[in-house]
C-alpha cells in the first residue's frame, strides 16, 4: 500500500484505503483493492480515504470482511478520527471453523527508505499494538468515544 503514489510522500502526500477479509475454505487472510477516493478535501494536516464499502471477489463469495486498512503519508499514527470509530459487530465468527475474527484497523506508513510502521486498532479491546520485530505488541488502549488514548509505561508510537 505504502508503494502508490503519494502513499509516502508526507504532508503532499495521499492516503489510500482497503479493507482485510478472512476467506474460511483457504483459512487464508487477503487485501481488497485501494481506494483513493475520499468524503472531503485533504489538507496539509489531514488526510483522508474513504473505506470501501462492499466487497468483490467473486472466488471467495463467503469472505469475511475482518476490518480496514489505510496508509498515512504524513505521520505514523492514528488519527483521533481514526480510533473513534467503531465497527459493528466488532467480532465475526467463522461458521465453517467457529473461529471468532475480531475486526481491526491497521495503519501504515512509510518516509523515504526507513522502514514501514504497522500499527493496529482492534475496535473489540479498544487496544492499539504496533508491529515490532514481527511482533504485534500492545501500546495502548483507546478509552473513551472521542479517540484519546492512553499508551501503555513505557510505550510510544515510535520504536525506541
Amino acid at each position: 500500500m505504502t508503494r502508490q503514489g503519494g502513499a509516502s510522500a508526507g504532508p503532499a502526500g495521499s492516503e489510500y484505503c482497503a479493507l482485510n477479509y478472512y476467506a474460511p475454505d483457504e483459512d487464508a487472510f487477503y487485501l481488497s483493492y485501494l481506494s483513493d477516493f475520499r468524503d472531503r478535501a485533504d489538507t496539509r494536516e489531514a488526510k483522508t480515504c474513504s473505506m470501501p464499502e462492499l466487497l468483490n471477489d467473486p472466488e471467495r463469495v463467503n469472505a469475511i470482511i475482518t476490518g480496514g486498512d489505510h496508509t498515512h503519508p504524513h505521520n505514523p499514527r492514528f488519527s483521533a478520527a481514526d480510533l473513534s470509530g467503531n465497527w459493528h459487530p466488532t467480532r465475526a465468527v467463522s461458521p465453517r471453523s467457529g473461529r471468532v475474527l475480531q475486526r481491526e484497523l491497521y495503519v501504515f506508513h512509510k518516509r523515504g527508505d526507513a522502514p514501514c510502521t504497522a500499527y493496529s486498532f482492534n475496535y473489540a479491546t479498544r487496544v492499539v499494538a504496533a508491529l515490532r520485530g514481527g511482533q504485534w505488541v500492545p501500546i495502548g488502549h483507546v478509552y473513551d468515544d472521542r479517540g484519546n488514548i492512553r499508551m501503555f509505561e513505557g510505550m510510544g508510537w515510535y520504536v525506541e
